[in-house]
Order: C-alpha cells, then sequence, then structure tokens
C-alpha cells in the first residue's frame, strides 16, 4: 500500500501573528468574574496569587491593621502577648520597624483608625462597659445573639489624641458599638451596634456624640465603608441565621448586591475611593478559612489575592503601594504586606459607575 501524505500548508505572517495574540489574551483572565456555581468550580483569576508578603509582626494575635494618612505608619491592635492578654493597640514604624503600644487597658480593643489628619485614633474597646457593667460582660450573650463572636463583647466608641494622650467616650449604651466608619469634612461616623439579638448601623457627630440616630432600620447591616461624599458605598448584610452574607452597594442608581452567586460570608470591606475597588473577606473556595478579595465598585473583575492560611482585614495603603491584611499563615495572626503591583489589574482600573 503506497501511504499518501499531505504536503503542509503554508502559513502567512499575519495567521502566525494573529495565533500569538490569541495566545497572549487568553493569559488575562481578570476581564470579568465568571459565574460560580453550588457545584465548587473555582472560578476565581489566580494570576494575583504571587504571594510574596513581608511579616511585620512577630508576637501575639495581630488584627485590623490601617495605614497612617503618610503610608508611613501602621494601627492595630495586638493580644496573647507576654505581658498582657487583652488586644491593645499598637503603631508600627514602616521605615524603622519600631513598634510603639499606645492603649494600656484592662480590656480588649478593636477596630483602629487614624482620623484628624493622622493625629487622632477612632477605635472601640471595652474597657469602660467591663467595669460599669460586670455582670452584663460575663453574660454578653443574654439577647441571645447567634452572630460572629466579634459582636458578643460589650465594646463602646473613643477618640484618642495621640498628641496629647486625651481619651474622649463617643458612646455609652450597653451591648456592642463599634466598626466605627469616620467622614473628614464634617466628622460624621458611621458605625455598627448590636440591639437586642440583631446588628443595626448607627450614625452620630464626634462633636455631637450624645446625639446617635439609627442610620439604617434593616436588621442584618454592618462594617459600613464609603466615599467621603457619601454618593458610593459598601457594607455588609447578615443573614438570619449569620451563616451567609452579602455584599451591598449604593450605585447612583440605586442599591445593588455584588457576587450573589457566591452563596459564602463576605466581611471587613474596605473601600478604596480613589481606584473604586472593594477589599474584603471571604470564605473561598475553601469554606473553612478566608481569603482576600478584590471586586470594582460595578462587580467585575472578582480578583484573589491570598490562598495560604486564614486571610482578613485587608486594607491598602494611601499612596497604593502596599496591601496589609492579617493572617495566621504563620501558626498565630500576624499583621502581612504585600507590594501592590505598579500596573494593576483590570479589576483596580477606576471606572464610573452609571
Amino acid at each position: 500500500m503506497v501511504s499518501h501524505r499531505m504536503a503542509p500548508r503554508k502559513r502567512s505572517l499575519k495567521f502566525y501573528l494573529f495565533a500569538a495574540l490569541t495566545l497572549a489574551l487568553a493569559g488575562v483572565q481578570c476581564s470579568s468574574p465568571q459565574k460560580w456555581t453550588r457545584s465548587g468550580q473555582v472560578l476565581v483569576p489566580q494570576v494575583e496569587l504571587n504571594e510574596e508578603l513581608t511579616q511585620v509582626t512577630q508576637v501575639g494575635d495581630n488584627h485590623s491593621p490601617r495605614f497612617s494618612p503618610d503610608s508611613q505608619k501602621l494601627v492595630y491592635t495586638s493580644g496573647d502577648r507576654p505581658f498582657h492578654s487583652y488586644s491593645q493597640i499598637y503603631e508600627l514604624n514602616l521605615k524603622t520597624q519600631k513598634e510603639q503600644r499606645l492603649t494600656f487597658q484592662g480590656a480588649d480593643n478593636q477596630d483602629p483608625q487614624y482620623v484628624r489628619d493622622g493625629k487622632w485614633l477612632l477605635y472601640s474597646s471595652a474597657t469602660d462597659e467591663t467595669k460599669e457593667r460586670p455582670l452584663l460582660s460575663k453574660d454578653a450573650n443574654k439577647d441571645n445573639f447567634q452572630g460572629p463572636e466579634k459582636y458578643k463583647k460589650p465594646m463602646e466608641i473613643y477618640l484618642h489624641n495621640l498628641e496629647k494622650f486625651e481619651v474622649i467616650r463617643l458612646t455609652a449604651l450597653p451591648g456592642f458599638d463599634g466598626e466605627a466608619f469616620w467622614y473628614d469634612k464634617n466628622e460624621g461616623i458611621i458605625f455598627t451596634r448590636r440591639k437586642n439579638n440583631q446588628l443595626f448601623l448607627y450614625s452620630m457627630n464626634a462633636r455631637r456624640p450624645k446625639i446617635v440616630r439609627p442610620y439604617s432600620r434593616i436588621p442584618g447591616n454592618s462594617q459600613w465603608s464609603s466615599s467621603q461624599d457619601v454618593k458610593s458605598h459598601v457594607w455588609i448584610h447578615w443573614s438570619d441565621t449569620y451563616e451567609t452574607s452579602e455584599l451591598k452597594v449604593k450605585w447612583p442608581s440605586g442599591y445593588v448586591t455584588l457576587l450573589p452567586d457566591f452563596d459564602r460570608i463576605k466581611k471587613d470591606p474596605y473601600y478604596d475611593e480613589e481606584l473604586n475597588v472593594i477589599f474584603f473577606s471571604m470564605n473561598h473556595p475553601d469554606p473553612k478559612k478566608f481569603n482576600v478579595f478584590s471586586v470594582h465598585m460595578d462587580g467585575a473583575c472578582l480578583t484573589q489575592w491570598t490562598s495560604q492560611g486564614d486571610n482578613v482585614e485587608p486594607t491598602l495603603s494611601p499612596d497604593k503601594t502596599h496591601l496589609a491584611f492579617s493572617s495566621n499563615r504563620s501558626g498565630s495572626y500576624q499583621i502581612y504586606l504585600k507590594d501592590w503591583p505598579k500596573t494593576p489589574p483590570c479589576a483596580l482600573f477606576k471606572k464610573d459607575l452609571k
């Protein structure tokens, strides 16, 4: 039998150029989020999972990092240390690597952040409620609250002058008051309050702290983050069972739930107004641990930034050079920095919403 072989077809230069361009474009996977199904298929782009990190804390359990306005310092809470078990507030100079303890209280502190041009701290503490209502502190869950442990602690909101060591108490209601968001222009504050067995968003002004009003009467709302002009904002809405939560946003056209196909817990939202991007934590793809994600305000370009350990509470430096978050990948929760790419992924190019 005689075998006949066809002569190879000649390919033009245009063909090879087109093929090369097609392969290059195929490697870019962050154009828009794909639909996730309950089969567990992982559809989040993996292109940003190069975890070259710098661990900046070494001792205790460390949480809630926030950058100073000049991006030169970090403030965070740290507990379970050799000289104290309660979470106290620390400040780290990123240039000198010198750490300084800022609070010396006999109770836990949460969610510190710089305000008033970095000269003050806004945070929550259990120190006064623990002294005033010791029985409430021992039975913090007397309302049969079924949500996260964080909200079971009695907390009040405080302002702390870093220059004069002046401390001003802003709230004084039994239960949890925390997760405060600060508006620079009018010194308005939106915060989470546990009332009875539900979470609500409340508002106040730091100059008139005795006037506290409900910001939203919808139960299950918490963790407010916003643009300074209040035109765009994001918050977390918990399900009735607190087994899942929704990432809610305000567009100019109305209120929207982002990533509704992810039947997971989303939490710790941090909205970067300049990039128009939300950083948050979500227990995906493994429902038993959290990873850091980002998503554009319009719900496009979901990007995963971590993969090892449990990763929570992300924040981006004002100069857009570092992403900070807390992770237990070393065995205890430490603060890590990730160099922010000079050319960000497509998820982080600013786009206007309609």
